[in-house]
Parts: C-alpha cells; structure tokens; sequence
C-alpha cells in the first residue's frame, strides 16, 4: 500500500486487508460480494469507481459499512485531483 503517496485506492485496501492476509483469490471475494469477476477485478485495478451500489456489495461481502468503502474512494479521488 503507498501510504506515503497518498490514500490508498479501494482496491488497494482490498487487497492489503483482505486478499493478501487471507489467501482469498479476487473470484472468491467477487462471489462473496454478489458482483462479477471482471468488475471485481475493475476495482482492484483501480479502473471502476466505487459508487453507492458498489459500496454496498462490498459492504455486505466483508462485512463492512458502505461508508467505509465511500469515504476510502473519496479520500483516494480528492488526492488525485490536487
């Protein structure tokens, strides 16, 4: 995670608090979210943005609130636009 470079994407949240410490491939982790793998692995690539619905699915498969994924994309989102 590039902490000193800024707030980290979603994606990279994803993967340093959950796929790497767990070993969970990112199809387990899209089915565990209700959503497709491709749009799963968008995310994890930094290439889909995380709105409401997005926040929710994530929200539910790693038992998380849906703020918590809204305010990371924001946080990410505001940084690289200074």
């Amino acid at each position: 995670m590039k902490i000193l470079n800024g707030p980290p994407s979603v994606g990279e949240m994803i993967k340093e608090l959950y796929l790497l410490p767990t070993g969970l491939s990112s199809e387990e982790a899209a089915k565990m979210c209700e959503m497709d793998t491709e749009l799963f692995e968008d995310i994890l690539t930094g290439e889909a943005e995380i709105g409401y619905e997005l926040a929710y699915k994530l929200s539910k498969g790693f038992n998380t609130t849906h703020n918590f994924w809204l305010n990371i994309q924001r946080d990410y989102q505001s940084f690289q636009v200074k």
